[in-house]
């Protein structure tokens, strides 16, 4: 599709829920070319220009909607009785993540309540976003189209069920409603197309540099190549998976708490309790502007860094040694992390060298980690470099998603291109019993036509590594048998994943091999009259059963099933099926092989 072409372009709308705040990035003027989105900057609860928006909660008790979002949000030592601050959770729908880093038992953190959370943030961001293409940019829906593009957490790469259990939430809390959410490219490839379009980078076919977006949370890391620059255009190709790390300015945060609390307990002679609590306000108030200042010139004039308590005369003093120790344990790990991605791209490119390495995000833009990266990679010869504005720093995650789309739509290409599928998927089904093709494995008799099938069959629809066109549906022909007087004809199969090499992708599932359950499929309705009637003859007589032959169109994206039927003979609109994402199916292995291969 191109500028030029007949067919609209929509508003572009990039969305970056992070750990303490969201960005959201605009594009609705295409006539200049340049594609270069602005933010939205004003929010409920705010009357200042504000470039994100708190990724936080406020519920009361008993009552079952949220009383502040964003902005809206008090400070601790402001909240109301009775209420409670719900922040942080952006990485609570992944399980592993919440046993693996969290403090507190994740029992504390239960998925209902985590999608609960999520699904009230996205319809209050979703609200708002609508509110302002309506009345700030005079977007008259009835003729302009909006596609909401979401980055994904760069940990959830590949990861189906938490994809699809994200892009559910999503659509179900209003963007599915009001235009086409997009959810392809991670967060630290957002942040890469963000780095090679806007810095004014003067980049050479063969260039080779690193990304880090280093933000509250987490930190994104990805090594890119400059496979082509034609004019405007930039094409980046990823050298190496991109990774995670867990370091981010949440982190230091969350050492100056755990010091700060024994300090208070003993200063006041509170419990431990209040300790906490009075540490979390010092932590959510005084202490984020000394955290922000540091490495410049206003706090390394100070060797005391004086904090007060709320609700007390007394103060906190913090070395400044000791702040400096809290972000060197970020910054350490940030520049062990540089030096094995250098020796790891060694590897399979041994020819290839790293020019360039570019700061993004929120812990990115501290002037003290800027100078301890810069020093530390002049001594490998790679040039640290950083937006001239430091406010858009945080926001390369949501305008890197806008540029990539707005790419594709005026060049036919992205910026960085979705590699081909990580993981191959497949339909259970049932073929018709054959001992050769079917050694060693268990049949079962059907007592509707009498015949043999071998059970758990894999139907294997997309391959790994494959080239597959972008949202264009892979076809398959199947047949149901249903007995008239038993079932009411609902349709019931499983989707099953591999990251095995294709050649070595296994035939059926036993629960042994690479292939697992990722998710069922079934229809809403009853199937039962599209049938034909057809005779059976058994030993005691004639028995009617029903047979359906259709067509299955499977179309597979990132996090995203999309499965339709169309009944052979009958010119009915395809019929839509469910996609069930549910925590309970990736642990039971159970599959539905309803569907008949070959009859």
């Amino acid at each position: 599709m191109s500028g030029t072409g007949v067919v609209p372009i929509p508003i572009l709308v990039g969305i970056d829920i992070g750990y303490t705040c969201t960005g959201v990035a605009i594009c609705s003027d295409f006539n200049s070319g340049n594609g270069i989105p602005s933010v939205i900057q004003n929010w409920p609860g705010s009357n200042t220009i504000v470039n994100k928006v708190p990724t936080k909660l406020v519920y009361a008790a008993a009552e079952i909607d949220i009383r502040y979002w964003g902005m809206e949000c008090p400070d601790l030592q402001s909240l109301e009785g009775a209420t409670a601050i719900i922040d942080v959770f952006k990485f609570f729908l992944d399980r592993s993540h919440v046993e693996k880093f969290r403090r507190v038992p994740p029992a504390a953190f239960k998925l209902e309540n985590v999608k609960m959370w999520y699904a009230d943030f996205l319809t209050a961001l979703h609200g708002h976003i609508m509110r302002h293409l309506r009345e700030q940019l005079r977007v008259d829906f009835d003729s302009t189209s909006v596609e909401f593009i979401f980055s994904i957490p760069t940990s959830w790469k590949g990861d189906d069920l938490l994809v699809g259990r994200f892009r559910e939430l999503v659509e179900k809390s209003g963007f599915g409603n009001n235009g086409n959410v997009v959810m392809e490219m991670t967060e630290a490839e957002a942040a890469a197309v963000f780095t090679a379009k806007i810095h004014q980078h003067n980049f050479q076919e063969g260039d080779v540099f690193m990304v880090l977006d280093a933000g509250g949370g987490t930190t994104d890391m990805c090594v890119l190549k400059v496979k082509r620059v034609q004019e405007d255009m930039v094409e980046l190709q990823n050298l190496a998976k991109p990774k995670d790390l867990p370091v981010g300015s949440v982190r230091i945060d969350e050492i100056f708490e755990d010091r700060v609390k024994d300090q208070l307990q003993a200063l006041l002679g509170v419990s431990p309790e209040l300790a906490q609590n009075l540490a979390r306000q010092v932590r959510s108030g005084p202490f984020q502007a000394m955290k922000h200042r540091f490495g410049t010139q206003i706090v390394d004039s100070l060797s005391v860094l004086k904090m007060e308590v709320p609700n007390s005369s007394h103060s906190i003093n913090l070395p400044k040694n000791e702040l400096k120790e809290m972000f060197d344990s970020q910054i350490q790990q940030l520049t062990r992390s540089i030096d094995a991605a250098i020796a790891l791209l060694k590897t399979p490119h041994p020819n290839v060298t790293l020019s360039d390495l570019f700061l993004a995000g929120g812990l990115g833009s501290s002037k003290y980690v800027q100078a301890e990266i810069m020093k530390h990679c002049e001594a490998l010869r790679v040039r640290v470099l950083f937006a001239p504005d430091p406010k858009d720093l945080p926001l390369a995650v949501c305008k890197g998603l806008v540029i990539d789309r707005f790419q594709q739509f005026f060049n036919n290409l992205p910026v960085v291109p979705i590699q081909s599928n990580s993981s191959s998927y497949g339909i259970l089904c049932k073929e018709k019993y054959d001992s050769n093709k079917h050694p060693g494995q268990s049949s079962t008799k059907n007592q509707l036509n009498g015949k043999k099938y071998a059970e758990d069959q894999i139907d294997w629809i997309v391959r790994k590594d494959e080239n597959h066109e972008k949202d264009t549906p892979v076809s398959r022909f199947y047949s149901l048998l249903f007995d008239p007087s038993r079932t009411a004809g609902r349709l019931s199969f499983s989707i099953v994943t591999s990251t095995e090499d294709p050649d070595r992708l296994p035939t059926f599932l036993d629960g042994t091999g690479s292939a697992r359950i990722l998710c069922h499929v079934t229809s809403g309705e009853a199937l039962l009259y599209h049938g034909d009637v057809v005779q059976k003859r058994g030993l005691t007589g004639k028995k009617p059963y029903y047979r359906v032959d259709f067509e299955l169109l499977a179309t597979i994206g990132v996090g995203k099933m999309k499965f339709t039927l169309r009944f052979l003979g009958e010119n009915d609109r395809p019929q839509a099926l469910k996609v069930q994402w549910e925590e309970s199916l990736r642990f039971q292995g159970r599959g539905f092989s309803g569907l008949i291969k070959s009859i």
